[in-house]
């Protein structure tokens, strides 16, 4: 064979050679806009942790997609929650949630949890706390716990909603103290505004509630704060405000949002995101949202997230059933 029907030949099989590789290649993600399904109502804390985390992103460069925000309330979650679900394989349907993402399973008003989604990262927290008016006779938490130990229904408690973390923020260490939690007075308001109009109007004693509903009015020395469900001593508003477990009441909860994805993206997909979302809860955007909105660091990345999901919900589902509101 000359050299010329030899070059010929190379040039015919170079394609047939090539095109295996090139055909297996994965197009890098992302290649489109991203939809942002916000479970919630546009102002309200869900909302606000996506616009939050569209604004870092994009500050900081960290993606070069567009993020399309598409609010969709209802059903406490579920309508937006079932929306993400069915586009199963998906990679450009992202849902921020809470810890309903387990818990209205548990309740049975979903078949959906965290089990038919894809967990990527928690992404921020709040702490909760027990809320007093500024001249109440309780000087801290043990006060209250001493009164529902001899007698459980002696100090009524308003809440946001029935169950929530609010709740489980009473019920939990009143359980831990050897308190009968099972006949608590608790009265359930529709918001965390209309719970503080509760207290401030001497309707209940004492709230369970987040830190950024209360603070405003701590700052304004209406109320005091007696305890806070952080892990450990806190810095800033949370400042001299003991913790359960300062109380010798092992008991910590997270009101955290966090990002999920449809079930069974791509790895490449999850992967982009731990390192685009490790990178922006650094960014000074974001710090300056936490600071803003009163908010706490509380990154996990999407296997810590899910590790972690699955054993809140073994805590919680094991707590709502003894309260009768999960078999």
């Amino acid at each position: 064979m000359n050299r010329y029907w030899k070059l010929v030949f190379v040039l015919f099989l170079a394609p047939s050679i090539l095109a295996p590789t090139v055909a297996h290649t994965a197009a890098p993600f992302p290649t489109k806009r991203i939809e942002v399904v916000i479970a919630g109502n546009p102002g309200g804390g869900i909302d606000a942790t996506a616009r939050a985390i569209e604004r870092a992103l994009i500050e900081a460069r960290l993606i070069e997609q567009p993020l399309v925000m598409n609010n969709m309330s209802g059903g406490s979650g579920d309508v937006a929650k079932t929306y993400v679900a069915q586009k199963k394989n998906d990679p450009y349907y992202l849902y921020i949630e809470s810890n309903r993402i387990y818990q209205n399973k548990l309740l049975g008003t979903t078949q959906i949890g965290i089990d038919e989604v894809t967990p990527l990262a928690r992404l921020l927290t709040e702490y909760l706390v027990w809320v007093v008016l500024a001249d109440a006779p309780f000087r801290g938490a043990k006060d209250v716990l001493e009164k529902l130990k001899a007698d459980p229904g002696s100090v009524p408690f308003g809440v946001g909603a029935l169950p929530s973390n609010d709740y489980f923020n009473i019920v939990r260490p009143v359980r831990a103290y050897g308190a009968d939690y099972k006949k608590l007075r608790l009265a359930s308001f529709k918001s965390g505004g209309n719970l503080m109009i509760q207290l401030l109007g001497g309707h209940v004693p004492v709230i369970a509630t987040s830190l950024s509903e209360a603070i405003e009015q701590v700052k304004a020395g209406k109320v005091r704060l007696l305890v806070s469900s952080a892990p450990k001593a806190m810095g800033g508003d949370l400042q001299g405000v003991p913790t359960w477990r300062d109380q010798g009441i092992d008991v910590q909860i997270l009101h955290w949002r966090g990002l999920f994805a449809a079930p069974g993206i791509p790895r490449e997909a999850v992967a982009f995101w731990d390192d685009r979302l490790s990178r922006m809860v650094r960014t000074e955007s974001w710090k300056k949202s936490m600071d803003h909105y009163g908010w706490y660091e509380a990154h996990a990345d999407s296997a810590t997230f899910k590790r972690e999901l699955e054993a809140e919900r073994e805590v919680t589902g094991k707590l709502l059933r003894d309260l009768g509101y999960a078999k």
